[in-house]
């Protein structure tokens, strides 16, 4: 079972580095602990919700899913890992003067977000946990992943709850240090956001280099 955790993690990974949950996360932060713990809960319990079902569709739909599929493994991840490394070579490619200010659609989902009660927060973090089609597809991939890895159900479900908790690490990190230590962790937190915001070309091109690399290497040793 470790290797197929160890497997999760450049998805995890992918899934996590999205701009729109750490500013969200970071606006709720603002507005107080019960709120933020709120919006943190439900960005994991989403996430855990969205690749339990896919797992639970595709166990049933798969005959004999409890065998190792290495082939199955391999060819996800070299898919992954090419798309990742295209993805690296456009963001490297792409004007250093592209606008990093967040869309129109973005800034109304944050404001909205600032100023709704502890309910409404936890609903926008399920959603938010769900996913748009990108978060959806890499729990789709993560989930086949799974499968493929022949492992029993118990600990199927220890996979779909770990790669949860790596997919939301933006949401509940910065949440937990916010309990945790209070107004500082949100002046740190914000202090790492705006450096990212500065940096995200370089950071972005990095995180896809590096993850599409080791997918795709993987994806070589397992065939």
């Amino acid at each position: 079972m470790v290797r197929a955790a160890l497997h999760l993690v450049p998805y995890a990974l992918v899934a996590a580095a999205s701009p729109l949950g750490l500013a969200a996360t970071v606006t709720v932060m603002r507005t107080g602990r019960l709120k933020a713990l709120g919006f943190a809960a439900g960005v994991v319990v989403g996430q855990l919700f969205a690749c339990g079902v896919i797992v639970l569709l595709d166990a049933a739909v798969t005959p004999g899913h409890q065998t190792e599929h290495p082939i199955f493994e391999a060819v996800l991840e070299l898919g992954l890992g090419s798309v990742l490394l295209v993805l690296a070579v456009i963001v490297r490619r792409r004007p250093a003067s592209t606008n990093r200010h967040p869309s129109a659609r973005s800034r109304a989902i944050l404001d909205r977000l600032a100023r709704v009660g502890v309910a409404t927060a936890a609903a926008g973090g399920f959603l938010l946990g769900v996913g748009g089609p990108k978060r959806l597809v890499l729990t789709a991939l993560a989930s086949a992943a799974i499968i493929g890895s022949g492992v029993e159900s118990g600990q199927e479900l220890v996979l779909v709850v770990w790669y949860g908790v790596l997919a939301t690490v933006v949401v509940w990190a910065p949440v937990l240090s916010y309990v945790l230590l209070g107004e500082r962790a949100v002046a740190q937190v914000d202090g790492g956001f705006a450096w990212l915001s500065r940096h995200r070309r370089t950071v972005t091109f990095w995180a896809l280099l590096v993850v599409g690399v080791a997918l795709v290497a993987d994806g070589l040793v397992l065939l």
